[in-house]
């Protein structure tokens, strides 16, 4: 079931034609006629849809054209996972950690009530803790820098975010559930760990 947290109007034809062509997108591509209700979208507590806005900045953060040709992310799981389509038209959501290059071990869905379902039958199952990702305070490699980077899905630049992995005890991630990130956590040991606290 999908439920709209939060929701906005719709987005302008101009916003959306202007988007669809620098992405790539075809104008029967299932975000286009998202948008057309809502320009972007909080779902099930859980989902975020991006808007005509930030669609493109969050697919450039996630390297999305370099790792997923065809494929365009249009939201993403608020745990470090993206939503992605493929740009064409074609039926069908994949799932997919932000940290990844292919599809290999994506979970596919038919639709985006599955994708949601799925993520809150994850939450169902797993008692997970609450807590903030936070810097141990070291001086890591630019490539460890960019990895913490896409592992976390984070918005900040590479000197932002190298200043703020220096920093001993500093938040890198607020109120977040471990076990989404558990991955990137047991990778990147040396340079960020979870601590219980965080309030959603």
């Amino acid at each position: 079931m999908i439920v709209y947290t939060e929701r906005h109007g719709a987005a302008s034809n101009v916003a959306i034609e202007g988007v669809r062509e620098e992405l790539g997108v075809s104008s029967d591509s299932w975000v286009v006629g998202f948008w057309r209700g809502s320009d972007g979208a909080f779902l099930n507590n859980q989902v975020l849809i991006y808007s005509t806005s930030e669609i493109q900045e969050r697919n450039d953060t996630f390297e999305v054209g370099l790792n997923f040709k065809g494929m365009v992310a249009v939201g993403d799981d608020s745990g470090g996972r993206v939503i992605l389509i493929n740009k064409n038209g074609s039926e069908g959501f994949f799932l997919v950690d932000a940290g990844s290059v292919s599809l290999d071990e994506a979970d596919k869905f038919e639709t985006l009530e599955g994708v949601l379902d799925f993520i809150g039958q994850e939450d169902d199952d797993i008692e997970s803790r609450v807590g903030n990702i936070v810097a141990l305070g070291c001086k890591p490699s630019l490539e460890e820098i960019i990895g913490v980077k896409k592992s976390l899905g984070l918005n900040l630049s590479v000197v932002e975010l190298k200043a703020v992995l220096a920093e001993q005890g500093k938040v890198v991630l607020k109120s977040v559930y471990e076990q989404r990130y558990k991955e990137a956590l047991v990778k990147f040991s040396h340079i960020i760990e979870f601590r219980v606290g965080g309030v959603l």
